[in-house]
């Protein structure tokens, strides 16, 4: 059940050249280019693979990640590009986004990736400061940061996103608004700003909670730090579209809407996730099951992953994802998505429980600035 028969490819690239300290994503640091080859030449098959079944739907996002996808060498992203346009019906203007670490990133791999079709790079940036940056653990400087925005425009990238982060121990209101101010100054098409999440498991988590050798940023904080930026950035003439995404008029990311306004993607690659036909599944997450699975020549799915919802939970689903957009969810979209008026499934006494926080004009349904505040608790409501 979707908006549109278009479909959005995720690939996913696992290998870093060191993992950072914060990072909970499937993903493991890898120096070994002869790994890296075997991993491109496994997606590729993958892609051969998946394609028997979906070749026939146009697709018009496709989006390699990671991990940090410009980790594999110009030749080896160029022949996985080649290999998605001879199996899968991608349209001619597609959108079509590379995530990649401003030290990876060189001359020749971003002459290669416009040459091969790829019209969209993500830049972790993070941050322009440095001391911050060391303690996120990352392999770059803000001079690299800086160099490889110029870089990718000097190449002929026209859309770029520059990811940045706030709530990081040690950083001050004074080096964030420095942060905001330098990205809005470069002018990228599109920004994507998170605040850091200390998940169990990171190498931040045991710095901040078992040798507390770094503090935690204040809630109150942290908070001041994401509507201090969203101010910054609409005076600069960006859209605040979605919780942690702001863009230049024209620019929103076609790919990411995917995932917030229930169409379809197939997830390729080591532990990628997938909502087709119905279903919402994973790939193996492991690699030797990844790679023994191609050689079979089978879709890696792990089997243990897949979910089929009942429509209750499909709904809750399209809510929660959906209320992540500035512009929250239509409900006349919701009565021809799910066959139900919204207010005969949801209590229409949420919205004076969340007054103030919960939003409904006319046919829209939406969570205003302060309620993006504390997005989560409203949105679990409709789970």
């Amino acid at each position: 059940m979707t908006t549109t028969n278009s479909l959005g490819l995720y690939l996913h690239i696992p290998f870093c050249v060191r993992k950072c300290r914060y990072c909970d994503f499937l993903s493991f640091g890898c120096s070994d280019s002869k790994l890296l080859s075997e991993y491109a030449d496994a997606l590729m098959m993958e892609i051969g693979i998946r394609a028997e079944e979906w070749h026939y739907r146009p697709v018009d996002s496709v989006y390699i990640g990671g991990g940090t996808p410009s980790l594999l060498s110009a030749w080896d992203i160029g022949r996985i590009m080649d290999c998605l346009h001879d199996n899968f019906n991608i349209t001619e203007d597609a959108e079509v986004t590379i995530e990649a670490n401003p030290a990876t990133l060189s001359d020749e791999k971003l002459e290669r990736y416009l040459r091969k079709g790829i019209n969209r790079i993500s830049i972790g940036v993070q941050s322009f400061e440095n001391s911050v940056l060391e303690v996120l653990g990352r392999i770059h400087n803000k001079n690299d940061a800086f160099y490889s925005y110029q870089r990718a425009r000097k190449a002929g990238f026209e859309n770029i996103n520059l990811d940045i982060m706030f709530g990081i121990p040690g950083q001050t209101m004074k080096m964030w608004k420095d942060t905001v101010r330098q990205c809005v100054f470069l002018r990228p098409e599109h920004i994507s700003l998170y605040s850091l999440q200390i998940e169990e498991g990171t190498e931040m988590y045991d710095l901040v909670y078992r040798k507390c050798s770094l503090r935690p940023v204040p809630d109150s904080l942290d908070r001041e730090m994401y509507h201090t930026a969203l101010k910054m950035m609409k005076r600069a003439g960006y859209d605040h579209y979605e919780i942690s995404n702001a863009a230049l008029p024209g620019h929103r990311s076609r790919h990411n809407m995917k995932y917030w306004s229930y169409v379809e993607y197939l997830g390729l690659g080591l532990g990628a996730s997938s909502f087709t036909g119905g279903s919402r599944y994973k790939n193996c997450g492991r690699m030797k099951d990844y790679l023994r699975a191609i050689k079979a020549h089978t879709a890696p799915v792990d089997t243990g992953s897949i979910e089929n919802y009942t429509q209750r939970e499909e709904m809750g689903i399209y809510v929660f994802t959906g209320l992540r957009k500035t512009e929250g969810i239509d409900l006349d979209q919701f009565r021809e998505t799910f066959g139900r008026d919204f207010f005969d499934v949801y209590d229409r006494k949420l919205l004076d429980r969340y007054k103030g926080f919960l939003i409904l004009s006319g046919e829209r349904l939406y969570l205003s600035e302060r309620g993006m505040n504390v997005s989560n608790s409203i949105m679990t409501e409709f789970v």
